[in-house]
């Protein structure tokens, strides 16, 4: 057993005086696990003759279903008391002790080793020394012996939980290093559990596939392998039940049980089973299964360690889903730069119709793709190009989108991705083609059975924005390729995908434009390229050509590192960018060591100076005076009012001087330095807070409120 026993050997020299035999341990394979206590004539003759490894094995090996301790014969007639020790579910030896026999036995034991083994010298001596016992002393000390198994199964358990416990802790160690190596996998982990476990038969991990399927995906156990690659459903028998409970399941005497019917269909009949749902967050994703198919498991000892495994597994399940979906994100990210480079370069709408249905139907794999495209405005006729499509399905499917996205009645709401099924029952997912309030045409993608609409629509969506922002530029006559295309593209596309990074760029745009109208200086360049400072800068250097506006935006990257740059531009972009990101704090600046002194000064002058409000004070009606006393309540303060009470953000409150001022739409984008839609988005969320239906009415509300313009 590998372990010191010393105290065994010790109780057991003890118990051999006291039931006065010959006593010693042997394991299952025979053999000796202590030394023979109590020698004497007899048990040294049959020790040296036959204590042997392969004769115990022989006089054991029948003996393996007994269950307490038992007399039994040797080859001599000589009687042995032979008891297990078992340490449940575990059989560890056995412990033997003899040698004796019964009263009046003698004369035909003599007679039968002179006959037998007439060449062992002293034995017929040693067999007149051995004790004659009446029945009661047999079972007095089959007592005795009887303790001393007690004693021993003790002895052995710890020794077992102890090594199981060193075990579980290596198993551990060793898998959390190999997930800091990125070398562990779902299914090694598992079957280590089953080597490990003793007591389980089989062990499973099943997962979350589409439409709330979950699919066997590892399986580990003898006379198993038909359950790979089978499904169920939430719900549905002992793993369904798991799943829809979301708690550790420990079922036993489950043969007869309706529930076990999954596996019975499978040619397998489990004793026990047990369940163990895992998460990704706090979301079931799978189960971890399990159980025996020989005996019942009785020692539930090993449901804790199994808790902290499955914990352990939901980790390391999680990890390589992440790992999936980043793979498959990077896969899309790099495919749409590919397509994105080369849409900046296409001057014909046509080809960048052909452009998105044939990316479409190739990265998801579907049935088919095809764009609805009303090429004018006032037409009544449509174009379709489509891949996969016969003409007859192409007429019917194609005159339906049409219907729905140009007629009149506005039958669809054509601000989101939305699914449809066509008449023969393949389902779509339709992207609108538009650039502002201008519906262009549909892109319409269909999925193949199985295929999870979710899994494609960020991908898609993407594609979608840039072919309409490509569309739209085409159709308007800019010079697809320039610079001035691709910048106009990237802002675009920001607007569209991260309304957060598009305000902070034209946060940015802003602040440069006034910085350095503030210095008195003009610079077309910084003001058009700085809110692309919002990309990553390898993105950039693919798409742009310009060399100057290149050389800044690398600078203000080299700023930010804490990097030395010879560009001034580079600076006040990296100035503005620190100051904007990082919750407009003019104290971050003064991270940005490299940029000059006297420049950073000069901007905090012109933060400063945006921070000054001019406000006209009326002495004609009387207000409260604060003073410590009665100080003023902030209620008075129209602004805080309109923050406070009627939620407006302060973007929207600076849309709400415009209008007030008279603006209109076109206008108030040209003086915040944003975009028309943008523009209409705040709008229409005023009046939603304001609980009015128009303009006049929110400045009339806005005017009793006793607000006025700044």
């Amino acid at each position: 057993m590998g372990r010191n026993i010393t105290f065994l050997q010790d109780i057991q020299d003890a118990y051999a005086l006291l039931a006065d035999l010959g006593v010693v341990i042997i394991d299952e394979d025979g053999n000796e696990l202590t030394h023979v206590s109590n020698h004497n004539s007899i048990s040294r003759i049959t020790h040296d003759h036959w204590g042997e490894n392969k004769y115990y094995q022989e006089f054991i090996n029948p003996l393996k279903v007994i269950r307490q301790p038992t007399v039994i014969d040797n080859r001599m007639g000589l009687k042995i008391i032979v008891s297990p020790i078992r340490t449940s579910p575990q059989h560890v030896g056995f412990i033997l002790a003899g040698y004796f026999m019964e009263m009046s036995a003698r004369p035909f034991v003599c007679e039968y080793a002179k006959r037998n083994f007439p060449e062992i010298k002293g034995l017929e001596q040693a067999i007149k020394e051995v004790p004659e016992l009446s029945d009661d002393e047999i079972n007095e000390r089959c007592q005795t012996i009887g303790k001393l198994v007690d004693i021993a199964e003790t002895y052995f358990k710890f020794g077992i939980v102890t090594k199981h416990e060193d075990e579980s802790t290596a198993f551990l160690y060793r898998n959390l290093e190999s997930m800091r190596l990125d070398q562990a996998n779902p299914s090694s982990f598992i079957e280590e559990m089953y080597h490990l476990h003793h007591q389980i038969e089989f062990i499973g991990l099943a997962v979350e596939k589409e439409n709330e399927e979950y699919h066997i995906e590892t399986l580990h156990g003898s006379n198993t392998d038909q359950l790979k690659g089978l499904t169920f459903l939430m719900g549905e028998g002992f793993l369904g039940h798991t799943l829809a409970t979301e708690q550790l399941q420990f079922w036993q005497n489950v043969s007869n049980d309706p529930r076990v019917n999954f596996f019975r269909r499978h040619r397998i009949e489990p004793k026990s089973l047990f369940c163990v749902p895992i998460y990704k967050d706090k979301t079931v994703i799978g189960i971890l299964f399990g159980g025996s198919l020989n005996k019942e498991i009785t020692d539930t000892r090993f449901l804790d360690q199994l808790k902290i495994h499955s914990s352990l597994l939901s980790v390391l399940v999680t990890s390589q889903h992440l790992k999936e979906n980043l793979h498959n994100h990077l896969m899309e990210l790099s495919t749409f730069n590919e397509v994105f480079r080369v849409m900046t370069t296409v001057k014909e709408i046509k080809r960048v119709l052909y452009i998105l249905v044939d990316i479409s139907i190739n990265i998801i794999r579907g049935p088919f793709a095809c764009i609805v495209f009303k090429p004018e405005v006032n037409q009544s006729k449509v174009d379709i190009v489509s891949r996969g499509l016969k003409s007859t399905e192409i007429n019917g499917y194609g005159y339906e989108v049409a219907v729905r996205a140009f007629s009149k009645s506005k039958i669809v709401n054509w601000e989101e991705p939305i699914q449809q099924e066509t008449s023969w029952g393949t389902k779509v997912l339709e992207f609108p083609l538009r650039y502002n309030d201008q519906l262009y045409g549909v892109l319409c993608v269909g999925l193949s059975p199985g295929n999870s609409p979710e899994k494609f629509k960020p991908f898609l969506s993407s594609l979608a924005i840039a072919g309409s922002i490509s569309i739209h530029l085409c159709q308007n006559g800019d010079a697809a390729g320039t610079d001035d295309y691709i910048i106009n593209l990237l802002y675009e596309l920001l607007r569209q995908q991260n309304e957060v990074k598009y305000q902070l760029a034209e946060k940015i745009k802003m602040h440069v434009k006034d910085f350095i109208s503030y210095l008195n200086e003009r610079n077309r360049t910084l003001v058009k390229i700085s809110g692309l400072v919002c990309y990553e800068f390898e993105f950039l250097k693919g798409y742009l050509s310009d060399n100057k506006s290149l050389s800044i935006l690398e600078g203000c990257f080299r700023v930010l590192e804490q990097k030395e740059s010879s560009s001034r531009e580079s600076e006040i972009l990296a100035l503005v960018y620190k100051f904007s990101s990082d919750d407009e704090k003019l104290e971050s600046i003064h991270e940005l060591e490299s940029i000059d002194y006297d420049l950073r000064e000069q901007f905090t002058s012109y933060i400063q100076k945006q921070l000054v409000v001019e406000t006209v004070i009326s002495f004609e009606e009387e207000r409260p005076v604060a003073s410590k006393n009665n100080p003023i309540s902030e209620s008075t303060n129209v602004t805080d009012t309109l923050k406070k009470k009627l939620g407006l953000s302060s973007r929207e409150i600076e849309v709400l001087n415009q209008v007030l001022k008279g603006f209109n739409n076109r206008e108030i984008a040209t003086n915040l330095f944003i975009s028309e839609h943008t523009v209409k988005n705040h709008i229409t969320r005023i009046l939603q807070k304001l609980g009015v239906s128009d303009r006049s009415q929110a400045i009339a509300m806005i005017y009793q409120l006793g607000y006025s313009p700044i």
